[in-house]
């Protein structure tokens, strides 16, 4: 599914895993006193990350209720709106996460920043905090997530592909991030790299429907539609939930071109 679904991502995933405010420099550090809520949110990362996304923002509501002042929250699902085009939710959430009172850790202040400035103009190029972050917090792959959201914003793909990249060599959980790299590498039209970074994916996360739909959004880009077809039917076997649709819109194109 595309991107950063990479988010923006992926887009998403723009977080930290540490509980409270972290002293240490390889982590970034978020802010609730809600263990409940913390909880949540990693939850809500994880289904983010597998492409679950009503699940997302279903968990991520459930941790806010838990802590209404919970500054990440409110800031991925600012982002999240954000990135899908849905103006009065963004602004919504970026509201209730610029006017958090708790006391934020060094990262988060940066990250709201940011969403300021994304408030005041939506087209807003941030990067330069997104890197801001990276140079405080290079150790932590979660820091180079708002940095490719950015990036992906102001449509600096080439960029966004050398953030993946770094954010490879440090990720515990790469898969999510290889599902990211071969859509930017399929708007350059590298799709000789795409295709490398969707079975990778793959290889990495066989058992979850996300990566043979992105293989089928692949095949579709490059015509090979019967291909594409069977890669959208392998993410409907894992779950019925998923891709039909698309598997039977490439079955009609093949049949169709096979008629000619």
């Amino acid at each position: 599914m595309m991107k950063n679904l990479t988010i923006c991502i992926l887009i998403c995933a723009l977080t930290v895993m540490a509980c409270n405010q972290s002293t240490e420099k390889k982590s970034m550090g978020i802010t609730t006193n809600s263990e409940t809520s913390k909880s949540l949110y990693d939850d809500a990362l994880l289904a983010y990350e597998d492409v679950y996304l009503n699940k997302y923002v279903d968990l991520m509501n459930k941790s806010l209720a838990e802590d209404p002042d919970f500054f990440m929250a409110n800031f991925q699902l600012a982002m999240y709106y954000l990135y899908f085009g849905n103006e009065n939710e963004f602004t919504e959430y970026a509201n209730k996460a610029i006017n958090c009172k708790a006391k934020l850790s060094k990262g988060e202040l940066l990250l709201k920043d940011a969403l300021s400035k994304l408030l005041e103009n939506k087209t807003a190029d941030v990067t330069d905090i997104g890197k801001k972050l990276i140079e405080e917090f290079p150790n932590d792959v979660y820091a180079y997530y708002p940095l490719i959201t950015f990036q992906g914003l102001i449509q600096d793909y080439e960029g966004e592909i050398n953030t993946l990249k770094s954010a490879l060599e440090i990720a515990e959980r790469p898969a999510p991030i290889y599902n990211t790299l071969g859509y930017t590498y399929m708007v350059l039209k590298q799709f000789d790299q795409a295709e490398i970074a969707f079975n990778k994916y793959i290889e990495l996360a066989p058992n979850i429907p996300n990566p043979y739909d992105s293989k089928g959004d692949y095949y579709m880009q490059i015509k090979d539609y019967n291909k594409a077809y069977e890669n959208y039917m392998k993410a409907y076997e894992i779950d019925t939930t998923w891709s039909y649709n698309k598997a039977m819109n490439a079955k009609e194109i093949a049949d169709s071109l096979a008629n000619q």
